[in-house]
């Protein structure tokens, strides 16, 4: 059999919670250090603390983490913060694969935006985006994908923002018509669940915040990627980025189920969600073929006690 290609996998909003990695973040020397460093960054940017913000005693880890300003920094940080503890550890990644805002992750890892950069795109798009944006929502069906074309009320108020496998997609609105469709699947006895994000992103939604978002792009110049990256936008790989590739990453459907079915073509892989969520390993267990040579494996999930990124404790 072929050596397994090491593929970290970076998801975007809706993998964040309120005291993520805590364990690691006391244990975790690399980890730690490394979000210090980026949290200095981000309180130059926003003017608060993101390891304060997520480890706030006084709230619970089952609030919603929805805060833009916050959560796309959260996001990246810890993505970033868990990736230099692996590489401390002697876990090298072979191609990056980013989702969504893990997208921007996988820009800061390839080498062709500096961390302090994406730290800076992302407080000017959360300003952005609540200066021009109505609240809007985003959310899970545990439902096949034709569902969307069948149902007039659903395709009417709502739009696909990703299908996950064959039995799961997200929808993205407005939040009145977010919460429409939510109480209407519900009745039908669908099962659905939030995201907790503050706008609809990947959707009309965010078409107001559009033009000011792209000027604030294009102003950024990422330079050519140090390690392979694909990109679940564009359902392929990243040799250059274009000037507008971070708008239709904001906007464009997430295409997760078909740029894995690439991939597969090239494995066997090994696939490393490196997360605080371990969502994506999740899709990829529904989404591989029982005879596929590719394993899906998280670094941590919710439910995750071990202190440290040693491979041992995690690469079972």
């Amino acid at each position: 059999m072929s050596q397994r290609k090491t593929i970290f996998m970076y998801p975007g909003q809706g993998c964040q919670y309120f005291h993520m990695c805590k364990t690691l973040f006391a244990h975790d020397t690399v980890f730690r250090d490394s979000l210090k460093r980026l949290d200095r960054w981000v309180q130059a940017e926003i003017g608060g603390s993101i390891i304060d913000y997520v480890f706030n005693e006084q709230v619970s880890a089952l609030i919603p983490f929805d805060a833009t300003l916050y959560s796309n920094q959260a996001v990246f940080c810890f993505e970033y913060a868990l990736t230099q503890s692996l590489l401390s550890r002697g876990v090298y990644p072979d191609v990056l694969l980013g989702a969504s805002l893990g997208e921007v992750v996988s820009a800061a890892v390839s080498g062709a935006l500096s961390p302090k950069e994406c730290i800076g795109l992302l407080a000017v798009s959360a300003r952005v985006l609540a200066q021009t944006c109505e609240p809007g929502g985003m959310l899970s069906v545990f439902a096949p994908p034709s569902l969307f074309d069948e149902d007039r009320l659903l395709h009417e108020n709502c739009e696909i923002a990703s299908v996950s496998f064959d039995r799961h997609f997200v929808v993205a609105a407005e939040r009145s018509r977010i919460e429409q469709v939510e109480a209407h699947l519900k009745a039908g006895n669908h099962i659905t669940s939030r995201l907790p994000v503050e706008y609809g992103f990947h959707s009309s939604a965010i078409d107001p915040a559009r033009s000011a978002l792209r000027e604030h792009y294009g102003n950024s110049t990422p330079g050519h990627p140090l390690v392979p990256v694909f990109s679940c936008q564009k359902k392929a790989m990243i040799r250059a980025y274009e000037v507008d590739h971070f708008d239709a990453v904001l906007r464009e459907p997430i295409y997760f189920k078909e740029t894995l079915a690439i991939l597969e073509l090239q494995g066997p892989n090994l696939y490393v969600d490196v997360s605080p969520s371990g969502t994506l390993s999740t899709y990829c267990k529904y989404i591989l073929h029982p005879d596929s040579k590719s394993r899906t494996v998280p670094v941590y999930t919710p439910f995750s006690k071990h202190g440290t990124l040693d491979p041992a404790l995690w690469l079972l």
